[in-house]
């Protein structure tokens, strides 16, 4: 088994090469039902071999924790030769079927000739940049930082101050991420919203902002990897955004 990140293009070029062989099995499944539609997947009896050998695959740990993960659900494409692969897409997929023959790669090439406007929040305690993107250009964004003090070490009620402190400077820093996500947010229809930063600032982010609370159906399980928010971070989520997760057998 390998895994690997497949950018747009590479994708695109996978699924045009998979489109040309045949007898193969396909399976699309929704994130809600990974993986349960395939484990419980019965066919035709000459392609039983088939679904068994993907019943073994999607069982796999690591299969299954970057599932998780992802959460946008998986795409199947199993042959008798050297086509085996399980796709995690950057979006989200919306429907559980099984085909046979020819592989059915129109649902992923519609996916990624779709025009998406996405939202991005990056924020770590400090710093915060947030941003929306139409069609992969960014136009509109906004950047921000926050003092936040350290840890202090002395002990004592000194230590207990500071902490008092530094608790009330997070919860301030976060009413003022959550008040410029509803202003920059509010005049743009998403249709997915992603966050990355520190992921012990999510929820508490979500309690103090309206809009992430009024569009939790489009906020994305995927965490996005940076320490730092700033714009040059934010316009390299988008390739981040837009990657696929690869596995080959």
């Amino acid at each position: 088994m390998k895994c690997q990140p497949y950018s747009r293009h590479d994708l695109e070029r996978l699924l045009s090469s998979l489109a040309e062989t045949s007898g193969a099995l396909t399976i699309y499944v929704e994130p809600s039902l990974f993986p349960d539609f395939v484990l419980n997947l019965k066919l035709e009896p000459c392609w039983e071999g088939l679904v068994n050998e993907v019943k073994v695959v999607i069982t796999d740990d690591t299969v299954l924790r970057a599932a998780q993960r992802y959460g946008t659900g998986a795409a199947i494409f199993w042959s008798e030769g050297a086509g085996r692969y399980l796709i995690l897409p950057p979006f989200t997929l919306t429907e559980s079927r099984a085909f046979t023959g020819v592989p059915d790669v129109s649902t992923l090439q519609a996916m990624l000739a779709k025009r998406f406007v996405l939202g991005v929040v990056l924020v770590a305690w400090g710093s915060y940049a947030l941003g929306v993107f139409d069609g992969g250009r960014l136009v509109e964004w906004k950047t921000g930082t926050g003092y936040i003090h350290k840890k202090h070490r002395k002990g004592g009620r000194s230590e207990k101050r500071f902490a008092r402190r530094t608790e009330e400077q997070k919860k301030d820093f976060l009413r003022r991420v959550a008040n410029r996500i509803d202003e920059r947010f509010s005049s743009a229809s998403l249709d997915h919203i992603f966050f990355g930063g520190n992921r012990l600032i999510l929820k508490p982010l979500v309690r103090e902002c309206h809009y992430l609370q009024t569009n939790a159906n489009k906020l994305s399980s995927r965490l996005l990897e940076t320490r730092y928010a700033d714009r040059e971070t934010l316009l390299r989520s988008y390739r981040e955004i837009t990657t696929s997760l690869v596995f080959s057998f």
